[in-house]
């Protein structure tokens, strides 16, 4: 991977959260990863330590599904500047494992996984009728 110089003139992001990542300038690798779990309950009764392992759910432990890369890709990259110029960024925010990066990077790989738990006393459908 050539490296090049990388110049940000200006650059507001008003959040990072949850393994986002800023990365200004080249970079080898970046992984973040994320695991969320939310129980939202209609009343706050929680008994406080009832989900303390998340083993039970599989979508913590599934394999992450790869795209196969059946081709073989030939490419030459030129870089006429060597440097990366960039005016100004702006971003409201960076969650759940995204990623704002300027500059080279031979790999990203990201993952979020997120389990929502909603739980009513009074069936919401119910009360719409």
């Amino acid at each position: 991977m050539h490296s090049r110089s990388s110049l940000v003139n200006w650059m507001n992001i008003l959040s990072v959260d949850s393994s986002g990542t800023v990365q200004i300038g080249d970079s080898n690798q970046i992984t973040p990863e994320t695991n969320i779990f939310a129980l939202q309950r209609e009343q706050a009764n929680f008994r406080g330590n009832e989900y303390e392992d998340l083993s039970s759910f599989s979508i913590y432990s599934q394999a992450l599904p790869l795209p196969l890369l059946t081709e073989c890709i030939n490419h030459i990259t030129v870089h006429e500047n060597p440097v990366i110029k960039v005016n100004s960024i702006q971003v409201l925010g960076v969650a759940a494992s995204g990623v704002v990066h300027v500059g080279s990077t031979r790999t990203i790989q990201a993952e979020a996984r997120v389990k929502n738990i909603r739980e009513f006393f009074t069936d919401p459908d119910e009360e719409n009728e």
